[in-house]
């Protein structure tokens, strides 16, 4: 007798979870490791610490950043740690995740140097990456393009000299940080966006920072899977929503969305806008809000209708 048809199959293409602000855990084909950003910033930070007391930037801290349920012994690797600039939320956990498991330290090659001496990162582990380059590990492909920080604070008003001597603190001061260091400044002026090529050709867009209308320009003819986009806190869903089709993505995940808690937005509530817009106007493409912490695969599936 012959076998029955099968219903449905599945090929994993990806697994990961997002942890705080740009910190995405990837298991790649094969089982090695890549985190991108690695931050973590409890809560328990401020146990103790009444709520008048604390400065202007710890409260900061405490309303956009602090979480709660993880810890850098969560991790399950990091053979390579990619940072897209070093500002302290983005690259907090470096020189803990490195620490434990020794892996690769992917940095923009202008801040490698402080990068090495404010985590003490042995240089050899440190790798410089340079935008227009494509570097070809043993488990993925990345290539590399130029990025650009919100400048806000400047278009704001807030200028921040050279010669200022709260240069060496300002902008990199929190976060567990050693500081007098020139991590801040450096993380404004240093910025770079990835195309992820993994072993089973899937292809991730990490795209952060101000300049997504540039970035689009250089990596639409790439065709990526999924994007992992900066929901920068103005954008309205109907711009989100044209961000991923204009890339000719099929999924968005968001970076530094945790700013949404300056605002107290619900973020289910934004990204089901985004995949109501997405769906009217007949797009294939979807976007998706990941809890903290929580693993999800990504899928080729066939199933029966």
């Amino acid at each position: 007798m012959a076998e029955a048809y099968v219903s449905q199959i599945s090929s994993e293409a990806l697994s990961l979870r997002w942890i705080s602000v740009q910190c995405y855990e990837m298991r790649l084909p094969g089982g090695k490791v890549l985190v991108t950003d690695p931050f973590y910033w409890d809560m328990s930070h401020f146990d103790g610490i009444a709520e008048e007391d604390l400065t202007k930037n710890q409260k900061m801290e405490k309303q956009v950043y602090a979480q709660t349920g993880f810890s850098v012994d969560d991790f399950t690797g990091a053979d390579y740690i990619l940072l897209n600039h070093v500002h302290g939320d983005h690259s907090n956990l470096v020189g803990e995740l490195w620490n434990r498991f020794y892996g690769r330290v992917l940095v923009p090659a202008e801040c490698a140097a402080e990068v090495a001496r404010v985590y003490d990162i042995p240089y050899a582990a440190i790798y410089p990456l340079y935008p227009g380059n494509t570097y070809y590990f043993d488990d993925f492909t990345l290539k590399v393009y130029p990025g650009a920080h919100d400048n806000r604070a400047f278009r704001e008003g807030h200028f921040q000299r050279p010669s200022d001597p709260q240069s060496l603190f300002v902008g990199s001061e929190g976060f567990g940080i050693p500081c007098p260091c020139q991590l801040g400044p450096l993380g404004s002026m240093y910025n770079l966006n990835y195309l992820i090529e993994t072993k089973n050709n899937y292809r991730i867009d990490f795209s952060a920072g101000r300049d997504f209308e540039d970035h689009v320009r250089h990596v639409k003819a790439e065709c990526p899977n999924l994007m992992l986009c900066h929901r920068i806190r103005s954008y309205m869903a109907e711009h989100y929503a044209d961000m991923v089709e204009e890339m000719g993505a099929q999924l968005i995940m968001p970076l530094h969305h945790n700013n949404a808690r300056a605002l107290g937005e619900d973020l289910n509530a934004y990204f089901r806008k985004v995949n109501e817009i997405l769906i009217s106007q007949s797009s294939t493409a979807r976007a998706f809000n990941p809890e903290p912490y929580r693993w999800y695969r990504i899928n080729t599936s066939i199933v029966t209708e």
